[in-house]
C-alpha cells in the first residue's frame, strides 16, 4: 500500500499543495498553496482567465490529535474580463476548504454548525473547550441558518408563542406536527402577523393552538376552514389550574 502524502492527511481530494508543516507547542500550522482551476467570478459565473495577484489567508482547521491546526493558504486574485460584469477582480475559493470572509475550514465550520445545532450555544460553547475548538456561544449561534419556509403551511400546524425576552418580548413558533419539525418563526405573537403568514401559506387544514385569542382570531380571519384543537399540554394545564381554583384545600393527612 503506498504510504499516505501531507496533502492526503490534511487535504484529501482538495486542490491544494502543502508547502510545508511546522509542529510547535500552539499546534501544527500547515503552508499551502491553491493549484485548482481558475475560480469562477461570484456574480457573473464566468470562469476567469488572467491572475490578478495573489495573497495569504489564515484559516483554523478541525483539529489533528487533540493538536490545533492553522493553514497558511497562498490563494489567487483574478480580473473577471467579462464585460456587463460590474465586478473587477475576486479571489478564488478552494473547493471543499474555504468559503468568502470565514477564518475557518469548510470542514471545520461544518462541526461547529452541528454542535450549534444539538448543543446551542452555551453548552456548545463548553464541548468546544473540551476538544480543543476556539468557538463561543455567539459565533456557534451566528452559524445556525433558518431551514427554508415551505409555500404551503402543513396539513397539521402547531402554533404557541416563545420569549425572546421573558416578560418583554414574544415571538411565534409554527410547526409542523406530523413531521415534528419547526416550520417558521414570527417576530411577535399578535393576531395581525400570524394572519398574514395564514394567507401567504394556504393548505393547513388542522391547527393546534393554545387558547390565546388572538391565534383564535387569526384563524378565523385567514384560515376559516381549519379545524381548530388544543394542545394536549395546554389542556393538560388549564384543567390542573381549574382543579386548584374550584375545589377546596383538603386537609393533609398525618405522615
Amino acid at each position: 500500500m503506498a504510504s499516505k502524502t501531507v496533502e492526503d492527511l490534511l487535504f484529501p481530494g482538495i486542490g491544494v499543495r502543502v508547502e510545508h508543516v511546522s509542529d510547535s507547542s500552539a499546534g501544527l500550522v500547515a503552508e499551502a498553496i491553491a493549484t485548482g482551476q481558475p475560480g469562477r467570478c461570484p456574480d457573473c459565473r464566468k470562469r476567469a482567465s488572467r491572475v490578478h495577484s495573489s495573497y495569504q489567508r489564515t484559516l483554523d482547521e478541525r483539529p489533528l490529535d487533540d493538536r490545533r491546526v492553522m493553514v497558511r493558504l497562498r490563494v489567487r486574485r483574478y480580473f473577471c474580463d467579462h464585460r456587463s460584469c460590474a465586478r473587477r477582480t475576486f479571489v478564488e475559493q478552494v473547493g471543499g476548504l474555504t468559503e468568502r470572509h470565514r477564518r475557518s475550514s469548510v470542514g471545520l465550520t461544518g462541526w461547529l454548525r452541528s454542535i450549534a445545532a444539538e448543543l446551542g450555544g452555551r453548552a456548545g460553547e463548553r464541548l468546544c473547550r473540551r476538544i480543543r475548538l476556539a468557538a463561543g456561544r455567539s459565533r456557534l449561534l451566528g452559524l445556525l441558518e433558518a431551514p427554508p419556509v415551505p409555500e404551503r403551511a402543513p396539513r397539521v400546524l402547531g402554533v404557541d408563542e416563545f420569549a425572546f425576552r421573558k416578560g418583554c418580548t414574544y415571538g411565534t413558533v409554527l410547526v409542523d406536527v406530523e413531521a415534528g419539525r419547526v416550520v417558521d418563526v414570527l417576530p411577535d405573537r399578535t393576531s395581525e402577523t400570524f394572519a398574514a403568514w395564514l394567507k401567504d401559506h394556504p393548505g393547513a387544514e388542522i391547527i393546534c393552538r393554545d387558547r390565546a385569542t388572538a391565534y383564535t382570531k387569526a384563524i378565523k380571519e385567514a384560515a376559516p376552514d381549519a379545524l381548530e384543537v388544543a394542545d394536549r399540554w395546554h389542556l393538560l394545564q388549564n384543567l390542573s389550574a381549574a382543579v386548584e381554583k374550584d375545589l377546596p384545600s383538603a386537609p393533609r393527612l398525618p405522615a
